[in-house]
């Protein structure tokens, strides 16, 4: 048995997390703040935010002294925010992991973890009023689709590192994997095998913070280096002629840097947009980056998603203007 927060149900060592959390979070959105164009850093920021939410709801509720909501709604904030996270995650792994093959699951996953969630408390509940029965049937398309898209997750980082080798993406990759995992064991812990929830939640929030710092320097990390190659593309930039005749007159340099910046390009995805503003084909610039060119194809669809442009001359245009 956990001890509790005096006069709530809240365990004092989830609790302590929760604090943790929250210093993590307003640490974050401060350096967001300071860096709008890190698109993973929000993604994290939302993950971060849902699952305290999730250990808030969870922590507090259900508990009968609390007389102003209803036992329903109670059980529903207890075990629902679970789900939200949960439904969330498809979101994370597609933009923080920039598998386009993902798409299909950033878009529609969600409905594989909510949709269950819904008739279950929704409508089965409130009808039999057996939350043992909800807990455990309602985990089982969840979990089918959590199997599914993990799987496909790391078949898919295996194959994109087979084609270009980069063992620091494929880390980053893998790191995300890792810090949403432990969630989609937790029903088998909780629901079938009735473990107390301090305890999955306490072992989920540890293995979360510990990944997740992991994550974060990692994010820092790859933060700094897109800086320093943004120096020295603005430097290479600079030693560009501007008197050699050219179809169309070149903008500033730093129009097209602030540009790359601005729909949130990686290190490699600007390295790529630079060659192909400089003309060279598919095959070409992934023979002068050494990848394959089907890794320079995903890079070109990720560039075009973020840029909302569909060919090479609008690429050109949009970033230089």
């Amino acid at each position: 048995m956990s001890m509790t927060l005096i006069g709530t149900n809240m365990p004092l060592l989830i609790f302590a997390i929760v604090i943790i959390e929250l210093f993590l979070l307003f640490n974050q959105c401060f350096i967001y703040l300071i860096r709008p164009n890190e698109k993973k850093r929000l993604y994290h920021l939302w993950l971060l935010l849902l699952l305290i939410l999730y250990n808030v709801a969870e922590g507090f509720f259900p508990d009968k002294r609390i007389t102003i909501i209803h036992d329903v709604p109670q059980a529903f904030l207890g075990f629902g925010f679970g789900y939200v996270f949960a439904a969330y995650c498809p979101k994370f792994f597609y933009e923080c992991m920039e598998l386009t093959e993902l798409r299909w699951h950033g878009k529609f996953g969600f409905l594989f973890i909510l949709m269950p969630a819904l008739v279950f408390y929704f409508i089965l509940y409130p009808i039999n009023h057996d939350i043992s029965f909800t807990r455990k049937f309602v985990y089982i398309i969840p979990m089918v689709y959590a199997i599914t898209i993990f799987t496909t997750a790391i078949r898919l980082m295996l194959k994109h590192y087979r084609q270009d080798h980069d063992k620091r993406l494929l880390q980053e990759r893998f790191l995300v994997f890792f810090s949403v995992f432990p969630i989609s064991v937790t029903p088998i812990f909780g629901g079938w095998m009735g473990l107390d929830k301090w305890i999955i939640t306490t072992t989920f929030n540890v293995g979360f913070l510990i990944v997740d710092a992991i994550y974060m320097r990692q994010v820092v990390w790859l933060s700094r280096a897109e800086q320093d190659k943004l120096t020295e593309l603005t430097n290479k930039l600079q030693e560009i002629d501007l008197e050699t005749p050219l179809v169309a007159p070149i903008k500033p340099p730093d129009n097209f840097l602030k540009n790359c910046l601005a729909f949130g390009f990686t290190k490699r995805e600007i390295e790529i947009s630079e060659l192909v503003a400089q003309g060279l084909e598919y095959k070409k610039i992934a023979e002068k980056l050494n990848i394959s060119e089907r890794t320079v194809t995903t890079h070109i669809q990720n560039i075009y998603s973020k840029s909302g442009v569909s060919n090479k001359t609008s690429l050109v245009i949009a970033l230089n203007q």
